[in-house]
């Protein structure tokens, strides 16, 4: 084995054990946001940006505790949820259990994924890029795996965002596994770099893994030029294909 391929294992190993520690606590979270007012106009906007129709298949890539890949297949969509963490995957198995819905079920990776060309109708990859060593790789990825026409929703933390409050310890702490810092505008680049076309984007306001909240007021910020309102979300959405 290479020193790249030693050094990606090593990463990947990293990883799936920060997510598995952090699975208690991402679950916890989850299921509060799950139980929010305001989750079921979030799955209509998210699966009307998507063009879902009943039956549809969705790919919901870095699921976590599942939360989202219960909720769309209680909606009647086909949905195959896959995760790096075990642990992640363990939990959104017991959810689909107590929810009486199929889900397929996956550990692996968003960039390494086992599905032939043009598999799904949509996918959902909400705040998972951010994560990953190569995005480029991982959008050709999804990209693959989507039928021609299908569309990509992917979300990523805004650069005032508090998920990314720690993100300056990657400059002390090379080892550390987390966020490597990618935005929204900079996503966007990234897909139309590479072919794809964004049809919609919007913000999402709320607090990261370890309760800081956002402080800014997402109605204000609708006056404010869209970059602006990238950078103040929690998470932005983007829609392509």
């Amino acid at each position: 084995m290479g020193t790249e391929n030693t050094d990606y294992a090593a990463w990947l190993d990293r990883v799936r054990s920060n997510w598995n520690e952090r699975a208690a606590s991402w679950d916890e979270m989850s299921e509060e946001n799950a139980a929010a007012t305001d989750r079921p106009a979030d799955l209509d906007r998210t699966a009307d940006a998507l063009q879902l129709t009943p039956g549809s298949r969705l790919l919901d890539a870095g699921c976590g505790s599942g939360q989202y890949a219960v909720a769309f297949a209680e909606r009647g969509y086909r949905v195959t949820a896959v995760d790096l963490a075990p642990e992640m995957i363990a939990r959104g198995r017991t959810h689909a259990q107590e929810h009486g819905v199929t889900v397929e079920w996956r550990v692996g990776e968003v960039a390494r994924l086992a599905d032939a060309d043009g598999t799904y109708d949509a996918v959902h990859a909400r705040v998972v890029l951010q994560f990953v060593p190569d995005v480029v790789a991982a959008l050709h990825e999804l990209r693959r795996v989507l039928k021609p026409g299908g569309r990509l929703y992917a979300s990523v933390p805004g650069s005032l965002s508090p998920i990314y409050n720690l993100s300056w310890r990657r400059f002390v702490d090379p080892q550390l596994v987390g966020n490597r810092y990618l935005v929204p505008w900079e996503l966007e680049a990234l897909l139309k770099e590479f072919g794809w076309t964004v049809v919609d984007g919007w913000g999402s306001f709320g607090r990261n893994l370890m309760g800081d909240t956002n402080p800014l007021n997402p109605d204000e910020l609708q006056r404010l030029d869209r970059r602006l309102q990238q950078a103040a979300s929690t998470t932005w959405a983007i829609i392509a294909e």
